[in-house]
């Protein structure tokens, strides 16, 4: 198997790319320890809109790899986010290395909303967390080059993803930030017991070489379908076993489940399998709530627990409109990494008057109200 890992040349005044520095360790790591089977190949890419593009097909072209993953820096984060899709649009705050400052443009006029990563950015930070490297899925890879690549690299014929790295220096402060995250401010990268190297960057992408060479990183078979699947998650710094229990405990899910801007209460919890509870979630600022003109009320039934690994439900809403009708199937999976446990949650069947990212960010904001939950 041949895989080809790309990243970007210095933009703006910096010398220096994480991505590109980060794919160089990688680059010398593989030759020095490959691994059997599987032929790793890499280039640089341009930091402009116009040549991006041109630049990673030919690359394919002259290597014909059977997977593509490409890394870009980003300067407002400090763990590795592999990004779960592109975005069709180029919105740039400033302009690339050629002068181009393209703002709301479409990438490809007669293309998707956007692309799925052909990789499963969950097992992506999975392998990641595994070797000690602070990792998380990203729904957002910003409009600058890094979305736009994104874009591309998921069109291709070959599987393809795009992972962020943060933006490390050798030395000093990078100077990039606000054109992948809106209000970034750079992060200083002086060498510190708490800041990752650029070897830290190479090993993590070699942990993500070797999730995709072994199929371990392969998209989960019903988006392969084409079936919707609404996805988050994150890493919680406890042990599976009290993450598990967050979700049973009807006082620890009425703190941590209604996402921003919402409250609720748990009632007639009954926390066996073939049993479950109601729940009712309301909004200061409803935009399109589903059972009141400010709640949403559901019924869930847990179909399947495993203590410590696996919350499985089916979710129904008490609503009086077709589009929100249906049984959702929502999985929550505990996985141990060395920072705590690793909480994915996916959902199928969803009824069709959710939109899938406000789900997604919905899904997000809870998680994050259950990692402050359990750490505070």
């Amino acid at each position: 198997m041949r895989i080809l890992v790309t990243g970007f040349e210095p933009f703006g005044g910096d010398r220096e790319n994480a991505s590109l520095e980060a794919v160089r360790r990688l680059e010398a790591a593989w030759a020095a320890d490959p691994q059997p089977g599987v032929e790793l190949v890499t280039g640089t890419l341009p930091v402009a809109f116009a040549a991006a593009g041109p630049a990673l097909l030919a690359l394919v072209a002259e290597h014909r790899p059977d997977a593509v993953l490409a890394v870009g820096e980003a300067g407002g984060r400090s763990a590795i986010t592999p990004e779960r899709w592109g975005v069709n649009e180029d919105d740039a705050r400033i302009a690339d290395n050629a002068g181009d400052q393209p703002r709301g443009t479409p990438i490809d006029p007669d293309g998707p909303a956007r692309r799925a990563s052909a990789f499963d950015a969950e097992a992506l930070a999975g392998a990641m967390l595994a070797v000690g490297l602070p990792a998380h899925p990203s729904t957002d890879a910003g409009r600058f080059l890094c979305n736009h690549v994104a874009y591309l690299v998921a069109g291709l014929d070959v599987p393809g993803g795009f992972v962020h790295v943060p933006a490390v220096r050798s030395s000093g402060t990078a100077g990039v930030g606000a054109e992948t995250d809106a209000g970034a401010a750079p992060r200083a990268s002086a060498p510190r017991p708490s800041a990752l190297s650029f070897d830290d960057l190479g090993l993590g992408l070699a942990a993500a070489v070797r999730a995709i060479a072994s199929g371990r990183a392969a998209a989960v078979e019903p988006a392969e379908q084409g079936a919707r699947v609404d996805r988050a998650g994150t890493v919680v710094g406890v042990a599976p076993q009290r993450v598990y229990e967050a979700l049973l405990d009807p006082v620890a899910l009425a703190a941590w489940l209604p996402p921003e801007g919402a409250t609720g209460t748990i009632e007639q919890m009954d926390a066996r399998e073939g049993g479950g509870f109601r729940a009712v979630l309301r909004f200061a600022e409803p935009s399109d709530p589903k059972t009141t003109d400010d709640s949403d009320a559901t019924t869930v039934t847990f179909v399947e627990l495993i203590p410590g690994r696996l919350v499985v439900q089916r979710v129904s809403f008490e609503t009086d409109e077709q589009r929100f009708r249906g049984d959702m199937l929502m999985t929550w999976k505990l996985e141990p990494v060395e920072s705590g446990t690793r909480v994915s949650v996916s959902a199928t069947d969803v009824p069709t008057g959710i939109a899938q990212e406000d789900h997604e960010v919905g899904l997000g904001s809870s998680l994050a109200n259950l990692a402050r939950y359990l750490e505070g």
